[in-house]
């Protein structure tokens, strides 16, 4: 038969993402019809039309009460086939719930008034130390040398003015180190710009933020940055007062915060290696200067999270707003959204043979 939900449900809805319609069950089969199952749907478990238990069929108190049937004229006895919406894809139900709850408040009022470390971001700084670790274990691991004629030492890094131009020296490696070497090494270097933001020259430092940037998006950065994305989607999936804009809006956030934190945090690196290696003529262990990246970017990712949350509740007017900047541009693009929706409904009706439904 022709199912038509507009004539089954005659109620106007407005267009606040807080309106939830009242479900429309259809019960396909007739009463009293021997036991059979129906055609297998991908991504949804079949329940047989008759059966009287499964994991998905819920009792008949946790029935929606409000709701619409349409089916054959005799309705009685027709079983309703219950389809469960599931968790992110691939991920267990209860690691799903876990981070689903991670966000919200952080229980810290007292050393955290924004709010900002919730246990989804300290699961954040967690992967995102464990990608940087990850992504740079060649010279973090070779800046310990137990191969040297003294034993286990410390691979150090030291500064000095050659003929104008900065070089980077190195001491207490061994033979066996492939990755530091004799001889000066230029702010330009592969090397100086991983490791020292390349310090000492500001075209490199510059290259060096750039290289910072476009590595958020690589390696194990980027699985770091995908993680970060997968928690907002739990936290998103678990409040019904949101749609997908708000959803579209909290990725782009995300997006435009690392992006932001990444550049400021290779811009403290050299600015701290500067001072110390130029201006005091200390030499650094290199293991440090990994100690340092790891703990600017944990400082400077809580700086931006709290920026983000004030600009958010003044932009909003908001003061229990806990999303940011994000619920301030979801409206816009819930705004653009409709416009499209509109003009392609007009272009439908003027062309239809051109154009055909898409949905927003």
């Amino acid at each position: 038969m022709k199912v038509e939900p507009n004539k089954l449900d005659t109620r106007q809805y407005d267009n606040d993402p807080k309106t939830k319609p009242a479900p429309i069950i259809l019960s396909l089969g007739q009463a009293n019809a021997p036991a059979k199952t129906p055609p297998v749907i991908p991504g949804i478990t079949p329940v047989p039309v008759g059966a009287t238990k499964s994991p998905l069929t819920k009792p008949s108190s946790a029935q929606p009460q409000n709701h619409i049937a349409a089916s054959a004229p005799d309705t009685e006895g027709c079983s309703v086939v219950c389809v469960v919406d599931g968790s992110i894809k691939g991920m267990p139900e209860k690691i799903a719930e876990y981070f689903k709850k991670g966000g919200g408040k952080s229980g810290l009022a007292d050393f955290d008034p924004s709010e900002v470390a919730t246990r989804n971001w300290i699961w954040g700084q967690v992967a995102g130390s464990a990608a940087f670790v990850g992504d740079n274990w060649s010279w973090l691991r070779a800046s310990l040398d137990s191969k040297t004629s003294e034993g286990f030492k410390l691979v150090r890094a030291q500064i000095h003015l050659v003929r104008g131009k900065v070089r980077f020296y190195f001491s207490g490696y061994s033979k066996f180190n492939r990755v530091y070497g004799q001889g000066g090494f230029g702010p330009g270097h592969e090397r100086i710009l991983s490791i020292f933001a390349g310090v000492g020259k500001t075209s490199s430092s510059f290259a060096a933020i750039a290289k910072g940037v476009a590595g958020t998006f690589k390696g194990n950065a980027l699985v770091s940055f995908i993680f970060g994305s997968a928690t907002a989607i739990a936290e998103w999936k678990d409040d019904v007062k949101k749609d997908g804009y708000d959803l579209t809006a909290a990725l782009f956030m995300s997006l435009l915060k690392a992006i932001i934190a990444a550049a400021i945090v290779i811009a403290i690196v050299a600015l701290v290696i500067f001072v110390a290696m130029v201006g005091l003529g200390a030499s650094l262990p290199v293991l440090a200067v990994g100690a340092l990246t790891v703990a600017a970017g944990v400082v400077v990712n809580y700086a931006v999270e709290t920026i983000d949350k004030a600009l958010g509740k003044a932009a909003t007017g908001d003061k229990s707003n806990t999303d940011g900047l994000a619920s301030a541009v979801a409206p816009y693009l819930r705004k653009a959204g409709r416009e499209i929706q509109a003009g392609w409904t007009y272009l439908m009706e003027k062309f239809p043979n051109d154009y055909q439904e898409l949905i927003f």
